[in-house]
């Protein structure tokens, strides 16, 4: 069940987000004391939300404007988490931030729209 998923994804993206706003904001929340253990939290809710959510497509095609941008902002999420591991400083943690939740919202739109066009039409007699 795809709604199921996309809810479990959006709970645990959301806690991962939590998790990296408390360094952003500085709650003081035990062992997410600096940028670095805010990128390693929310990289590793991330792996959680990928390895439950499953292979969602049905179909992959690089030519699908969702796949090509999810493709780039991946990229964009892996570069600046590896250097903000290493420099950590809050920019970084701040990229990752956005660049999860850009992933979050191409995910959940594409599955959006591609349940709506595998619906498959009531026979009419």
């Amino acid at each position: 069940m795809r709604l199921f998923k996309d809810v479990w994804a959006t709970l645990v993206t959301a806690i991962g987000l939590t998790l990296a706003l408390s360094v952003v904001q500085g709650w003081n929340w035990p062992f997410l004391s600096n940028a670095r253990s805010g990128i390693i939290a929310l990289g590793v809710v991330g792996l959680a939300v990928c390895g439950t959510s499953g292979w969602a497509a049905s179909s992959f095609s690089m030519k699908d404007p969702f796949m090509i941008v999810g493709i780039v902002t991946g990229i964009v999420l892996l570069i600046a988490g590896v250097i903000g591991l290493l420099v950590n400083t809050l920019p970084y943690l701040v990229v990752v931030m956005v660049a999860t939740v850009l992933l979050w919202i191409i995910a959940t739109t594409r599955h959006l729209i591609e349940s709506g066009a595998n619906a498959t039409p009531a026979p009419t007699a």
